[in-house]
């Protein structure tokens, strides 16, 4: 018995590392499986068998032969049409939301306006749009569902979300009527996972994503996993402290200060503007507005200090920044840079960079975090293409 459990054990394990590495690569073949992961012909053919039956392989044609000579190899590949999984993000002001293949693949991105709807008007949307996708060419069509939560969520549990007021919505429940996963999580987690998965193959064992938006929140990576903490409330960087200022005895969070809600909301409010949003900021930025330039350095370097002090706690390889308004404002990242360096009195050894995917990471890290689960690779390196 023990025997067979251990075989039993020993032919998952192999499926699983197989399945990895077809998925980790554009294009493979079985005699590259088998030197790769030394593993023999009789082996990788059983294997391969399982895999193929279970719609996972798509067979691409054939190779060229080896310098010996011999038949040429079969190429084969991840079935990309195998499924697709959808994604959002609940958003202060837009419903985003991104179908994927499970390689990662965007098949299609939407952003909805939801400005002044409640959770349910919301939910309602959500449903609509996926009773109405339909991919034909997907072989098992909708495998999961991820929702991007601004604010703390522990183990699928909306614990904080200061942005929606969620009325006690049980999510899960709600989207139950689709039979497939749902998972939710925090965006700035799900932004950190899209980097590690989509742009660092792998190579940082250390990076950070630091979300600033309505908030400010950082998606933590250490040692290639993703860090939550306690109740996992890791990384909520702009409910940090202020000390208190000497007339007043309330405390001050860092994101009502500088997070970009915070900084366009100030501003209208000198300038007498009761509707402002970023476009409209930014147009006084480039007009060389006093008021909105004196606003953009406060916050630069307020940033500033809000980088080294990550750097100081957790010295990452990486900082991706994730902010629509340094986005915009490219050589920002120059006077940042600049600033830090200035400030750390010494070179700079992590890397400050603008994220790729400004708009859309958190709807990538759910494809990412989907993918892991759907395949039963939580703990294996995958990697995704865009």
């Amino acid at each position: 018995m023990t025997q067979s459990i251990n075989q039993d054990s020993m032919r998952d394990l192999n499926l699983k590392v197989m399945l990895q590495f077809l998925f980790n690569h554009p294009q493979t073949s079985r005699i590259e499986i088998a030197n790769n992961l030394n593993l023999n012909k009789s082996t990788i053919s059983s294997l391969y068998t399982t895999l193929n039956k279970q719609g996972y392989i798509s067979e691409i044609g054939y190779g060229d032969s080896s310098v010996s000579g011999g038949r040429r190899p079969m190429l084969i590949k991840f079935n990309r049409h195998y499924g697709y999984t959808i994604n959002f993000e609940l958003g202060h002001h837009h419903l985003r939301m991104m179908i994927n293949w499970l390689t990662g693949e965007k098949i299609t991105f939407n952003s909805i306006p939801v400005v002044g709807k409640d959770i349910f008007e919301i939910l309602s949307i959500m449903k609509d749009k996926i009773q109405s996708i339909s991919i034909p060419v997907a072989l098992h069509q909708l495998l999961g569902i991820s929702i991007a939560i601004n604010g703390i969520v522990d183990h699928n549990h909306i614990l904080d979300s200061p942005f929606i007021d969620m009325q006690n919505v049980d999510l899960i429940n709600e989207l139950a009527e689709f039979n497939v996963p749902v998972i939710l999580e925090n965006e700035a987690n799900l932004a950190a996972i899209a980097t590690r998965d989509y742009f660092t193959q792998h190579k940082l064992n250390h990076l950070i994503a630091l979300d600033i938006h309505n908030g400010i929140g950082a998606g933590i990576i250490i040692n290639g996993q993703l860090y939550r903490g306690n109740l996992s409330r890791a990384g909520e960087l702009g409910r940090s402290l202020f000390l208190p200022f000497e007339s007043s005895n309330s405390t001050i969070h860092i994101e009502e200060l500088y997070s970009e809600d915070a900084i366009i909301k100030k501003f209208g409010e000198l300038k007498h503007i009761p509707h402002i949003d970023r476009n409209g900021f930014l147009e006084y930025y480039r007009a060389d507005d006093q008021i909105a330039i004196q606003i953009m350095n406060e916050f630069t370097e307020a940033l500033v200090y809000v980088l080294f002090n990550i750097n100081q706690i957790f010295s990452p390889e990486l900082i991706s920044l994730q902010s629509r308004i340094i986005g915009e404002i490219p050589e920002l990242v120059t006077t940042i840079k600049q600033r830090y360096t200035i400030l750390s009195n010494q070179g700079m050894t992590t890397k400050i960079k603008i994220s790729n995917m400004i708009e859309d990471a958190p709807l990538y890290g759910g494809a990412s975090l989907l993918a892991h689960s759907l395949l039963s690779l939580d703990h294996y390196q995958l990697q995704l293409r865009l």
